[in-house]
Formats: structure tokens, sequence, C-alpha cells
């Protein structure tokens, strides 16, 4: 039973995939074609506006004496002359970029390597001298002992 339900559903997922996959080339294929149709409207255009109804060529008029009128230049044909400031592109840097400092996955990975290796010897040093001192310990507590036990 379990196995007849895996291989169903098993089975509608793959059907499933490959429509996705279907609708996905269609989706695609129209998106390129309504590209091509608007690559070639606006070859045969020119400067003009593209599928732009009598309407839309009214309020790009009244928006062209708007700003005639509000900046006070003599026509809207002047409102197209007038300079574009260009901006700057702005410089990013990588948050990642700058935390390795110009250097190399493999420049931090040997830097890694050295502090690990550094750290293994500290600590090493450091039980050695923990066992040194315990050592020392012992002894005092036998020299202890030892000198407690002739008295009795």
């Amino acid at each position: 039973m379990m196995l007849r339900m895996g291989l169903r559903s098993g089975w509608r997922m793959a059907s499933t995939g490959t429509q996705s996959l279907k609708s996905d080339d269609l989706i695609k294929n129209l998106f390129l074609k309504k590209i091509k149709e608007y690559e070639s409207k606006m070859a045969g255009k020119g400067d003009g506006l593209i599928d732009a109804t009598p309407e839309t060529h009214r309020l790009l008029e009244d928006q062209l004496h708007r700003l005639a009128s509000k900046y006070h230049l003599e026509s809207k044909e002047v409102v197209d002359e007038l300079p574009v400031k260009q901006l700057e592109t702005p410089s990013v840097e990588s948050a990642v970029a700058v935390l390795f400092e110009g250097k190399t996955v493999n420049d931090c990975n040997k830097e890694l390597e050295k502090e690990i290796q550094q750290y293994t010897e500290m600590r090493r040093k450091k039980q050695a001298v923990e066992e040194e001192a315990q050592k020392h310990l012992q002894s005092i507590k036998q020299q202890q002992s030892a000198s407690e036990n002739p008295k009795k």
C-alpha cells in the first residue's frame, strides 16, 4: 500500500515537474517574442514614443508646458534642450574584501594553521608546567607525610 502511494506521489511530482518546465519555456518564449517586437518598433519609430496613445502625447505636452512655465522658459522645446546632470557611479566595496584586506582564502587558511600551531604549542607548554607543578606538590606532600611518620 505504501509503495503504491509512494509511486503515485512520485509520478505526480515528475509530471508536475515537466509541466512547470513546459510553462517556463512558454513564458520565456513569449517574453523573448515581446522583446523582439519592442525592438522592431523602436527601430521604426526613431525618437518618438512607442505605443503612445493620443492621450499620452497630450499628457506629455502638458507636462512640458508646465515645466516651461515653472522655470520661466520660452517654450516646451527649450525643456528638451536642458542639460541633464550625469550622476557619478558610486564605488561599492565588498565587506568581505575589506575584511580580508586583499588576502586570498589560502593566505587566511595558512594564517589560521599558524595560529592553531601556536595555540597547541602554548597549550602543551602550559600542560607541561601544570604537570611539573603537580609533581612538585606531590613531592612536597610525600616529604610532609614522611616527616610526620618518623615522629610517630
